[in-house]
């Protein structure tokens, strides 16, 4: 079975610029921002999205429009507060910002910063902004909305990437983050390449779920074959990673299940399907799904997982982080190239406790598909270890 990935190039408007502050194409701008911040009668984050906070301030006499489009100077006023120059972390920490200028003091919630930063382009082009926040954002550039996305979460490098149009010189971007309670804080760059979206990878992923011993899991678990432990060294992660494996074969106390992720990446759902007694702790997930190239070609898969990931590409580690954290998109990326025809993706995905998810994409073109090693014809000699075939693994405990 197949589903086509289709990606297109987007763009956006052509803006204009004041308050020159400039900066290289980067991944992470970390100023000087001009900033503002404006504080709330509780309903802060995504419920305040869209309400125009500097206008309250100020009685209406200073506007978000007016400000995205024609800057702001420092030290004037909007409320009771002034327009104020400073750097943000490379944590993204906009608390850190507002205590150490003096603009407020101590944990802040229900309160929206405004951020003012001037972008030179050599050239006019179309350009990808990638952005994570916690929690609410807003993005303005040259005086129109580019992005707007109202959600209460934790923030992460990256959560969000849009397209772009940058003329020739300044470009005037402003960002507007939006906190209703706990952390607060911004990650803006620019990428000077046309965007090219994300896809979710989501069908045609085979599953198998294995534990780890309690306090092993996570991080702990990243580098431990557990397909291994499971089986008693019969199947093997490099094996599954090179050769494929099919629908209904059993490992250690479960099955290879034909599942799609969901759109949220809970894992939990997963292993609900295929019916896992116990909490979900200390406990692994592998993922396991054809991309089939028309040709052979570059393209990017990012992932974001809760908790540690190594990922797997034709049998060759990809991506390897042994982290425990939350989740987001995407927090990972890696650039490979894909074969023409069949190539075998795995992910594992080990969980300490409490979340456990995992997102994956492409940035690029190919299908998914549901294929058994005798669909791949891999009945292949897996490194160092005896020629065999899965029909030979099947049914290994």
């Amino acid at each position: 079975m197949y589903k086509k990935l289709i990606v297109l190039g987007l763009a956006f408007l052509m803006i204009l610029s004041v308050m020159p502050r400039t900066a290289d194409a980067q991944e992470q701008i970390l100023g000087p921002w001009l900033w503002m911040i404006v504080k709330l009668d509780g309903g802060g984050g995504a419920a305040a999205t869209d309400i125009d906070s500097l206008a309250d301030a100020s009685d209406n006499k200073v506007t978000e429009a007016a400000v995205a489009q024609n800057g702001a100077k420092e030290g004037d006023v909007v409320g009771d507060y002034k327009w104020t120059l400073a750097e943000l972390p490379a944590n993204g920490d906009i608390n850190t910002v507002v205590n150490e200028t003096g603009m407020a003091e101590g944990a802040l919630d229900h309160i929206t910063s405004y951020a003012l930063y001037t972008y030179k382009s050599d050239k006019a082009q179309e350009a990808t902004m990638k952005t994570g926040s916690d929690d609410s954002i807003k993005v303005w550039v040259n005086g129109e909305v580019a992005f707007t996305n109202a959600v209460n979460r934790g923030r992460g490098m990256w959560q969000d990437e849009f397209g772009i149009s940058l003329k020739q010189g300044d470009n005037l971007i402003m960002v507007k983050i939006s906190e209703a309670g706990g952390g607060w804080g911004m990650h803006v760059g620019i990428l000077e390449q046309p965007f090219v979206p994300v896809v979710d990878i989501l069908t045609d992923w085979l599953w198998m779920i294995a534990r780890a011993e309690e306090g092993q899991g996570g991080a702990a678990a990243t580098d431990v074959d557990l397909l291994a432990v499971a089986s008693k060294d019969v199947v093997t992660e490099e094996m599954i990673a090179t050769i494929g494996a099919a629908e209904g074969d059993s490992l250690g106390d479960h099955d290879w299940t034909l599942a799609e992720l969901p759109q949220d990446g809970n894992l939990d759902t997963i292993a609900t399907i295929m019916e896992v007694e116990g909490a979900f702790d200390h406990i692994t997930a592998y993922g396991l799904v054809t991309l089939v190239a028309d040709e052979a070609k570059e393209v990017q898969l990012l992932a974001g997982s809760d908790d540690s990931i190594k990922a797997w590409l034709n049998g060759e580690v990809i991506i390897s982080n042994a982290v425990n954290r939350g989740r987001s998109r995407w927090q990972e990326e890696v650039t490979v190239n894909l074969q023409k025809g069949d190539n075998i993706l795995l992910v594992k995905v080990s969980d300490a406790g409490g979340g456990w998810g995992m997102h994956f994409g492409i940035r690029g073109t190919a299908e998914t598909a549901y294929k058994s090693p005798a669909d791949l014809g891999t009945a292949v000699e897996a490194k160092d270890k005896l020629i065999t075939t899965w029909g030979k693994l099947k049914g290994a405990k």
